[in-house]
């Protein structure tokens, strides 16, 4: 057989960088699927700076086949890497909604009063940099030169690793208004506003032996920080897009397996105990959907017929995604695209995506791999423990794996177009628009129609392009979209994104009291069913949290991994997420903002309604 590379591509193919405001300490993105690499000294460095989270880009050479060679780097290349970001949300137009849904409604333009010329002023586009060699840095390889209005916006800065693999970091999480006076008036579109995400696509130069390969581009997105890191959404983008490409150049699993695609959805309901009280009430430790306990999993993995009640009672509480009501009690217990208070429109409740779906009808059919092992070993920890060949592949799923599949109100990184198969060339390959054939003026209004046609933004795209549908500035939208809207119905639920923007924490302090083995252990459980507001160090009405989280985003806490002893665990369990590295000085004692249960009496009386 023919190995020889005739050909290269870039992964993964959407790289995920994310803001942070710390003046060195950064930290590799994700290159495993449910592997979040903690930064040495944590998320946050001594002055209480967020670290930013940087996207490694890899070359991965391809035979005839288009099989994978290896990985080609600085030892057998020369390698140059050209990457292009921009910001353009100020320049694109408002969010009321997704413009795919049937309540879609045409758009206005944002900044109406920059009109003709004038609204270039509203792009941040610093052009391209390019990059090649061994630990490269420096102000040259900086997007420093954009502008908004005037005024110059960094946007980020290309690197490379000692095998000169590309790293790109992207802002510093600076949210301004040039203009005196302008206050944030709503959580998607404030005029005068820019922050500094961006996003665009990223090419490289490969010459081998003096021959020049052709190779696959990519993209990079630049999101806001995780403040949750190792939660995984319950719909992913990673899912989203799989559901995206069905048909076209995916087909659903078959057989579907249980490990592979039926514990993790499982798994991150139980996950979501840590961000959010009423998914702690549901599906936390020793609740009535604790599915994580041994028995219970092993239970749910079984296709015999002794466990198809156990299945169904499961599988039914799950809402269809094709169903024409509302499904309010069914889960997940969360917002959807079509976002109302209280919810009543079908979308207004978000699902599972169809290819989810589809999976846990097979489980519940019993059509499905009972391949469930308590004593298998770790799934592989670093890229190293994967095989070359199933790399480029654990690149792409990993990016998007802690990125959120909705609900796309617009959502954290990128949001509704995400979803539909004409955003891509290949798999995970952003399409890219020619810098010879520019965007048409799609004038001061953009209808459904126009979004979805052929000639529409959908179907080629150019430097930020991705992030242009996100919120204006992004920490309005962190600040405004939480849970428990109806307190009537639910005071936590349903929630938006806590995955990535968390509602209800234990904080450090409670779990101080959960790892002292020396209390009684009535204390101890009042501690560990007590959660506190994530954001409740915020001032002042909704708008005057979101002015407030425009400078103040990088204060709160970020959940991380904590363990308890064996020892001390006792009636908890062992790994616990704890809120971590508050940087607020001020606000209100934290005992007047807790959320205290010390009971399950609240679910079940929500359950009996």
């Amino acid at each position: 057989m023919d190995h020889k590379i005739v050909r290269a591509a870039i992964h993964p193919g959407i790289g995920v960088a994310r803001i942070g405001n710390s003046v060195d300490g950064y930290f590799i993105a994700p290159e495993v699927p449910g592997i979040q690499p903690v930064p040495e000294g944590g998320y946050k460095d001594a002055a209480g700076a967020i670290k930013r989270q940087a996207a490694r880009f890899r070359i991965y050479g391809l035979d005839r086949a288009g099989k994978v060679v290896r990985e080609l780097t600085a030892a057998d290349a020369e390698i140059r890497w050209t990457v292009h970001v921009a910001n353009t949300k100020a320049a694109w137009f408002n969010f009321p909604g997704p413009l795919d849904i049937p309540e879609a409604q045409p758009v206005t333009r944002r900044n109406p009063d920059f009109t003709g010329a004038a609204r270039e002023q509203l792009r941040i586009d610093p052009g391209p940099r390019t990059i090649g060699g061994r630990n490269q840095m420096g102000p040259q390889f900086s997007f420093d030169s954009g502008t908004f209005v005037g005024k110059t916006v960094y946007l980020g800065e290309l690197r490379t690793d000692d095998q000169g693999r590309l790293i790109f970091l992207g802002g510093r999480g600076l949210s301004e208004t040039p203009f005196p006076n302008n206050t944030i008036t709503t959580y998607a579109d404030n005029r005068g506003w820019h922050d500094d995400v961006s996003d665009g696509p990223v090419t490289a130069e490969v010459v081998m032996d003096g021959v020049r390969i052709p190779v696959d581009p990519a993209w990079i997105v630049v999101a806001p920080p995780n403040f949750a890191p190792d939660v995984v959404s319950i719909r992913t983008l990673y899912d989203v897009l799989v559901d995206a490409y069905q048909t076209w150049w995916m087909n659903a699993p078959k057989p579907v397996s249980f490990t592979r695609d039926i514990y993790p959805i499982l798994h991150r309901f139980c996950q979501h105990q840590w961000v959010n009280f009423g998914f702690f009430l549901q599906f936390g430790w020793n609740s009535p959907y604790d599915l994580m306990r041994p028995d219970y999993i092993a239970k749910l993995a079984d296709k015999s017929k002794v466990s198809k009640e156990l299945r169904t009672q499961i599988f039914n509480q799950f809402r269809n995604p094709d169903a024409t009501d509302l499904q309010l009690v069914a889960w997940p217990q969360m917002y959807g695209d079509y976002v109302e208070v209280p919810p009543a429109d079908p979308l207004s409740m978000l699902a599972v995506t169809p290819t989810q779906y589809y999976c846990l009808q097979q489980w519940l059919a019993g059509e499905f791999e009972a391949d469930w092992n308590p004593d298998a070993g770790p799934p592989p920890q670093t890229l190293a423990d994967v095989p070359p060949q199933d790399q480029p592949a654990t690149l792409d799923q990993a990016a998007l794996n802690f990125c959120l599949g909705g609900p796309f109100h617009p959502g954290c990184e990128m949001t509704w177009p995400m979803r539909h198969y004409t955003m891509y060339c290949a798999p995970f390959r952003i399409r890219p628009r020619s810098p010879d054939q520019p965007e048409r003026d799609y004038g001061d209004v953009l209808t459904p129609a126009v979004a979805l046609g052929p000639s529409g933004p959908l179907f080629a795209n150019g430097p930020g392009d991705l992030t242009r549908w996100m919120s204006v500035p992004w920490q309005a939208d962190t600040a405004g979209c939480r849970s428990g809207y109806t307190p009537t119905y639910d005071p936590y639920l349903p929630t938006f994104w806590p995955a990535r923007v968390p509602n209800h924490v234990l904080a450090a302090g409670q779990f101080e009291k959960v790892a002292d083995p020396r209390l009684p252990e009535s204390e101890r459980r009042k501690a560990f069913e007590t959660r506190a507001n994530w954001l409740r160090m915020l001032d002042g009405g909704i708008l005057t949290q979101m002015q407030q989280m425009t400078t103040e985003w990088y204060k709160a806490g970020v959940v991380v991994r904590r363990e308890l002893s064996a020892s001390d665990a006792g009636p908890f369990p062992q790994v616990v997420y704890v809120e971590s590295d508050i940087g607020y000085l001020h606000g209100p004692p934290l005992d007047h903002n807790l959320v205290i249960t010390g009971t399950r009496q609240f679910a079940a009386r929500r359950r009996e309604k």
